[in-house]
């Protein structure tokens, strides 16, 4: 004889007092800027909300011949990695976009990539700010 057991469905699952169901989904949102304006793409992303984000720094492979021609001076970057969760997103970009059409020196690009899993409970509430 074989038990069967209620399959679990959002509305049934819960831990800590939050419920699969309210679970907002995260978003990876990378930025590409130029080195020294990190700072300011740091600050945006934490009053929008992001507990996690990482910096790294890079340098474009573009030869010195092709970045004179297009008017590139430097090619060094930095990369922001910063986690959102997905009803926070659209302010993000605007604020970025506004920040981009300030000065033209201001350049850079940003995208997001949804994250599909994440382990953890306490980790997604870390990130979400819930705990």
């Amino acid at each position: 004889m074989k038990l069967f057991k209620k399959k679990k469905t959002p509305e049934n699952v819960s831990n800590n007092n939050i419920s699969v169901s309210t679970t907002k989904k995260l978003l990876m949102f990378i930025t590409i800027v130029n080195r020294g304006q990190g700072n300011y793409v740091l600050k945006l992303f934490e009053s929008e909300g992001a507990n996690a984000q990482f910096v790294q720094y890079g340098e474009g492979t573009a030869q010195k011949e092709i970045r004179d021609i297009l008017g590139i001076e430097d090619n060094t970057k930095e990369i922001i990695v910063s986690l959102l969760s997905e009803d926070k997103i659209e302010s993000a970009k605007k604020e970025l976009e506004a920040f981009f059409k300030i000065s033209k020196r201001n350049r850079g690009i940003g995208f997001s990539i949804p994250m599909t899993s994440l382990i953890g409970m306490k980790l997604y509430q870390f990130l979400t700010d819930s705990l």
